[in-house]
C-alpha cells in the first residue's frame, strides 16, 4: 500500500473476502481502509466492526500526527462519517491487550474468519520510492480460519468446493 492506504500490489489470494463489495470500491486505486470500513464494502461483514474501526482510526491519527498529510485527514473524516452497522455498535473493549493485536473478523459465506495483521514499513530503503510503501500481511488467528482459507483457496483454484466435499 502507498502512504494513503491505496493498494499498489496484491496477491489476490482471497477474492472471496470481497464478495458483495460495490464495484466502485474495487476500482483502482483501491483504498484498503475504505474497502474494509465502507458500508458498501466489507463494513457490514466485519464482525468486530467497532473494534476494527477504533483500531483503524487510531492508526490514521498516529499517521496524521507524524505526517500532517491532508489526504489522511480527508480519509479519517470520510470513515468517521460512515454509519456504524447495528451489529458493530457494541462498545470497544477496554482490554489493553487489544492495542497490540486487534483481530480482523470477517463473516464470509463459508464462516467467520479471524486474522491478525501486521504492517511492515521499509524504514531505511535504498530506493526512495519504497519509503512510502507499507506491506500488510494477514495471518489466520485460529484453526477455523485456516480451514476456511484453505477451502477458499481450493475453490478459487477450481478444485472441489466445500459443498462438493460435504456431498
Amino acid at each position: 500500500m502507498d502512504r494513503h492506504w491505496n493498494v499498489v500490489l496484491s496477491n489476490g489470494a482471497l477474492p472471496q473476502l470481497y464478495e458483495g463489495c460495490s464495484p466502485e470500491l474495487l476500482r483502482p486505486p483501491i483504498n484498503a481502509i475504505r474497502l474494509i470500513l465502507h458500508p458498501l464494502g466489507m463494513g457490514l461483514r466485519i464482525v468486530n466492526f467497532a473494534e476494527w474501526r477504533a483500531h483503524s482510526v487510531a492508526v490514521l491519527r498516529q499517521q496524521i500526527d507524524a505526517t500532517h498529510d491532508p489526504a489522511i485527514h480527508a480519509l479519517l473524516a470520510e470513515i468517521m462519517a460512515y454509519p456504524v452497522p447495528l451489529a458493530g455498535a457494541e462498545p470497544v473493549p477496554a482490554d489493553a491487550s487489544r492495542h497490540y493485536a486487534t483481530p480482523l473478523r470477517i463473516a464470509t459465506r463459508l464462516g467467520t474468519v479471524s486474522f491478525l495483521n501486521t504492517n511492515v514499513i521499509f524504514g531505511t530503503p535504498t530506493d526512495i520510492t519504497l519509503s512510502e510503501l507499507t506491506m500488510e500481511m494477514l495471518f489466520p488467528a485460529d484453526d477455523a480460519t485456516i480451514a476456511i482459507v484453505k477451502a477458499m483457496v481450493e475453490e478459487s483454484a477450481g478444485n472441489d468446493t466445500p459443498s462438493q466435499r460435504a456431498g
